[in-house]
């Protein structure tokens, strides 16, 4: 029927990805690709080296005349179980690596539309689970003041950065502030290379490893991606690490302080409703840190 949106048709809708996820998931599962293929060749080579080093024992032996000195044989390269496993971890990363760089999405068959909020996503919970809802983001200043609000249509940060620094800047314009902002800072959820090409006019300083490893503190992951250690080699710089520890009391004091307000929850359904509450919301909450600094100030 005409003028009606099927569930089915906006489940299909969302399942299109963003100008931004078609650049950015390829790198990602070029990345697992990349540490797939080298975890293999560096097995494979070492199993060779194993074959290598019993051939050269047994062919010695044998011109000494000594015979079953060597002990079991190697399992052959086809047999290896390493490699077998090493191989179908190959495989599995190539098949997401292809869906990415040609995607085609189709809703599967079986798939079901949220009918309270078919715009919504499905996010893990921060404490375990999942939660039906929105990804809002922030860009902050001193004193929490928020220079922009915003939905971002993805359950994850990567894609985020760009939109968000855009729509940063058209705030600027449209509230005519003559200068611009002298750094962006933004955590290693939003590190990606699409971004850091596109924004590299931006005095921009991005956590490309973990935030633990970023601080100063034992991490897991401590080495960027091959594409990202020119961002990575400027927060080594004692001017650099200084300058990223201020983001943690500007953004992460600001959602605290927004959420402390305002709580969790939505009190309207669809994308153009719920982008007008938090926009509403964010409104408030700097004319909140306004009236409060002023009344600060006079006291």
């Amino acid at each position: 029927m005409p003028g009606i949106v099927r569930p089915r048709d906006t489940i299909y809708q969302r399942s299109l990805p963003s100008a931004n996820e078609i650049k950015i998931k390829p790198e990602a599962a070029e990345r697992i690709v990349a540490r797939a293929r080298k975890r293999l060749a560096a097995e494979t080579a070492a199993h060779k080296e194993k074959l290598r080093k019993y051939q050269a024992r047994t062919e010695a032996d044998r011109a000494a005349g000594r015979r079953a000195a060597n002990g079991r044989p190697p399992v052959p390269m086809e047999h290896k179980t390493v490699l077998l496993r090493q191989r179908v971890r190959l495989t599995k990363a190539l098949a997401p690596l292809e869906r990415a760089r040609s995607p085609e999405p189709a809703p599967s068959p079986t798939a079901v539309a949220n009918l309270t909020d078919p715009d919504s996503r499905l996010h893990l919970g921060k404490h375990g689970g999942y939660l039906q809802g929105y990804n809002v983001q922030i860009v902050c200043a001193r004193l929490q003041v928020l220079l922009a609000v915003d939905l971002h249509d993805n359950p994850s940060d990567r894609t985020a950065l760009i939109p968000m620094v855009r729509k940063t800047q058209e705030n600027q314009r449209a509230a005519r502030l003559p200068d611009d902002i002298g750094l962006w800072l933004a955590d290693s959820g939003y590190a990606s290379t699409t971004s850091f090409e596109q924004l590299a006019d931006l005095p921009l300083l991005v956590s490309v490893t973990s935030e633990a490893d970023q601080g100063g503190f034992p991490a897991k992951r401590q080495t960027a991606p091959a594409a990202q250690q020119a961002m990575a080699d400027r927060l080594a710089t004692p001017t650099g690490r200084a300058q990223y520890r201020q983001r943690s009391t500007l953004v992460e004091p600001g959602f605290a302080q927004f959420f402390q307000r305002f709580g969790r929850h939505l009190n309207y359904r669809g994308r153009r409703t719920v982008d007008t509450e938090i926009k509403l919301l964010g409104t408030v909450h700097n004319l909140s840190n306004i009236l409060a600094s002023t009344a600060k100030s006079r006291s």
